[in-house]
């Protein structure tokens, strides 16, 4: 569905009539979706989701088709990976550059680059905006879409609400972006009160919140482009993005609030995207038919217990009246001669260890989906069971396969986290003054995590080859070292590996040092020359006095001895 389009006019006063007719459109187009949805959230993930006609808290009730819980670990095993991962709290994982080498390495912009990232850090520790990607990937992996909207906090700067699959519905741009996000939130008539204020509310609300506070009713939030807006105006009706909030059922009432934002604030990933598809498929879905059959599995695996240790039996109808004998430990007086006795009515041949066996092959079927054997490994290295080296060797062509993956993830999660939280630390004040050079300069976003690690580990392992072949042609031929920029190669191979900026020198302070070695060369070369020199006039001194000497001693007639 294309993009809704929220003209200037509207947006003065929203138009809830054609808001409401775009949310029933974006009602329908999904509806193709939600069975799937239903059965991922009960075979797999229960506590997840939330669709029209359900209670948001529903308690034990997810839990009656769930004999199984090992698709709901492995989303867990596979959330927790993508989040130490790719954006691990306990890590630097991403790093802010200029797209320009030489003013990268300039002293003072690399010193605000390194500020600008520890301060983002420290504001998503102190949001716990971890814990809110946590839920995002766990949703991301079970549905194949997650959604959540990053806001401005009073306190923390940045705060990132989640959302769960069924309570909001997505349209994008024509170019496959997700730029409209509308959601269906469930709240007290005192929470209305309290969050809108009371002159925003209709009379119906302030009348039931003397009667019945806790009444629950359905708010429909909307955020939309907006066209013919009055770039001149900075008001919050003239941003990028109109922000609406109504009473569903009430559209001929004023809106709630009207606001807007300056860059779409809703972080809506998908896993993967088929054709137009507005929504993603994820393992949740691959794995679902697995899940249905472990459920079905272990469902009979208890029937077969029943039966094993509880079987049906035949007994003469004269017993009829001492059927309590036949409860566990009952006692049943037989007549050796009576050829009418108890017994079984039928035997079971069923060997329980082929149940066994089939239930085993679903777990693992489970864990092929979520791909659980990456993420153990990447959580033996975080432990330091074993290395980056070991889970190269072992597990690069299986990381390699998630690379569209993580591709997707960065350019659709973490870029527009990063830019929104950007932008709400400038406006809090929480980024410290630009030097001067970096006026009018845009910052580009690099990810130092371990999967963007683990992708880039082939392209060190190039560098390196490359460097010790070269090393055993010199011996061969010294002059083939012109062909190596080594330092170029340093820079690379410390870019790749993540090495902190202040561990290498710039290329202006190496060549004032070689410069300065140089200089030193040269006059420990001219000392020695120096020296040297004279000693040889030295020498050159006894050698002709001597001489002298041996001459006037012949003059003289006497003996030298």
């Amino acid at each position: 569905m294309p993009a809704v389009l929220l003209s200037g006019r509207q947006a003065m006063s929203a138009d809830l009539k054609h808001l409401s007719q775009i949310f029933a459109g974006l009602k329908k187009e999904r509806g193709g979706w939600e069975n799937l949805w239903r059965d991922i959230r009960d075979y797999e993930v229960p506590d997840l989701g939330c669709f029209e006609g359900e209670a948001p808290h529903d308690g034990g009730k997810r839990y009656q088709r769930l004999y199984d819980a090992e698709a709901a670990e492995a989303a867990d095993i596979m959330a927790a990976g993508l989040l130490s991962g790719l954006s691990s709290p306990s890590r630097p994982w991403l790093r802010l550059t200029t797209m320009d080498p030489d003013l990268d390495e300039s002293p003072d912009v690399k010193q605000w680059l390194a500020d600008i990232q520890q301060a983002m850090l420290m504001q998503f520790a102190k949001s716990e905006t971890y814990n809110s990607l946590h839920r995002s990937y766990l949703e991301l992996t079970a549905f194949g879409t997650a959604c959540s909207i990053i806001q401005r906090h009073p306190e923390n700067v940045i705060d990132m609400l989640n959302l769960t699959v069924g309570e909001y519905w997505l349209a994008c741009d024509p170019y496959g972006r997700v730029d409209t996000l509308f959601r269906r939130l469930s709240m007290t008539v005192k929470q209305m009160v309290q969050r809108f204020g009371m002159d925003s509310v209709s009379n119906d609300v302030r009348k039931c919140l003397r009667d019945n506070p806790f009444e629950r009713r359905n708010i429909i939030h909307a955020i939309v482009p907006r066209v013919d807006r009055d770039i001149m105006k900075a008001d919050k009706l003239n941003k990028p993005f109109a922000s609406v909030y109504w009473e569903e059922g009430r559209e001929n009432d004023p809106a709630l609030e009207e606001s807007g934002f300056d860059e779409f604030p809703a972080l809506c990933p998908r896993w993967l995207i088929t054709g137009s598809s507005v929504y993603g498929r994820g393992p949740g879905a691959k794995a679902l038919s697995a899940s249905k059959s472990l459920q079905r599995l272990h469902n009979r695996l208890a029937t077969l217990t029943d039966y094993l240790t509880n079987p049906p039996v035949q007994y003469p109808t004269k017993h009829r009246a001492f059927l309590d004998m036949y409860r566990p430990g009952g006692r049943i007086p037989v007549d050796p001669s009576d050829n009418e006795a108890i017994r079984t009515a039928w035997e079971v041949r069923t060997d329980p260890a082929l149940i066994d066996a089939l239930i085993e092959r679903r777990r693992q079927e489970i864990q092929r989906y979520f791909k659980v054997n990456i993420f153990q490994m990447i959580a033996a290295s975080q432990d330091g069971q074993r290395t980056a080296t070991e889970i190269e060797a072992l597990n690069q062509e299986k990381i390699m396969v998630m690379g569209p993956i993580l591709e997707r993830l960065h350019t659709e999660l973490l870029d527009p986290l990063v830019s929104n939280a950007f932008a709400l630390m400038v406006k809090a004040n929480k980024i410290p003054p630009a030097p001067e050079s970096m006026y009018g300069k845009e910052l580009s976003i690099e990810y130092i995590s371990v999967l963007a690690e683990q992708q880039k580990a082939s392209s060190v392992s190039g560098i390196l080859n490359t460097v010790q072949q070269i090393g055993l042609i010199a011996q061969l031929r010294p002059e083939v070292l012109d062909k190596l920029d080594a330092d170029k190669a340093v820079d690379l191979l410390a870019d790749m590996n993540n090495v902190p900026p202040s561990m290498i020198v710039a290329g202006q302070q190496v060549a004032l040092i070689r410069t300065q070695r140089q200089q030193e060369q040269q006059a420990m070369q001219q000392q020695a020359m120096a020296a040297q020199s004279a000693s040889a006039l030295r020498d050159l001194g006894q050698a002709a006095d001597s001489q002298a000497l041996q001459q006037a001693v012949v003059d003289n007639g006497q003996e030298i001895v």
